[in-house]
């Protein structure tokens, strides 16, 4: 009996760092050989008549280049944005983990029916609509997820602030400064 349990002892020990191994390249993987681009979108946000969408490239092992686009439609104005961004992932595993990037972009902002008043007269006009043209910048952070046997499943959820650049003279109630936000499912490749 001792014989059988010094045995099987020495069996468990000597099969450890093989089963650890085993689990290591499970679960890292060879991560220059996973997948280089990811599209991505809200499927929730047309049904409120939003969008949100985002196509991401590796550029190395710890950045990555993406393109995004997204629409909202609040009550006052709507937004539209076209940003390129760079994402830094401090765990060398690009397109996976943790993600802090900035962006530039363009963004055109359309108001509908408000008060344009003078800064020096009370005089005020009734606005039916007027279209401003910005550039903007933005600071994110990100989580990103692959999921699957194959990584080919994205989820990423993260936060962010942008700032537009509208002439403050010109665009009287318009919020240059929002908080951002992304909660993504897409397509790893």
């Amino acid at each position: 009996m001792r014989r059988i349990l010094s045995v099987s002892a020495l069996t468990l020990l000597m099969s450890a760092p093989l089963a650890a191994q085993t689990l290591g390249q499970q679960t890292n993987g060879n991560r220059a050989d996973g997948p280089t681009r990811v599209i991505s979108t809200n499927p929730f946000l047309p049904l409120f008549g939003f969008f949100q969408g985002e196509y991401e490239h590796r550029v190395n092992a710890n950045a990555s280049f993406a393109l995004a686009g997204s629409y909202v439609d609040w009550p006052d104005d709507n937004r539209t944005n076209i940003d390129a961004k760079l994402r830094l992932y401090p765990q060398e595993h690009a397109l996976e983990g943790l993600g802090l990037g900035a962006s530039i972009g363009f963004a055109s902002i359309r108001r509908d029916g408000y008060q344009d008043c003078g800064y020096f007269d009370a005089s005020c006009t009734t606005v039916a609509k007027k279209t401003y043209s910005s550039p903007t910048f933005a600071v994110e952070g990100q989580y990103q997820w692959l999921l699957g046997t194959h990584r080919a499943t994205a989820v990423t959820a993260g936060f962010g602030v942008k700032r537009y650049f509208v002439n403050k003279g010109d665009s009287r109630g318009i919020d240059r400064v929002l908080p951002t936000g992304r909660l993504t499912i897409g397509y790893a490749f």
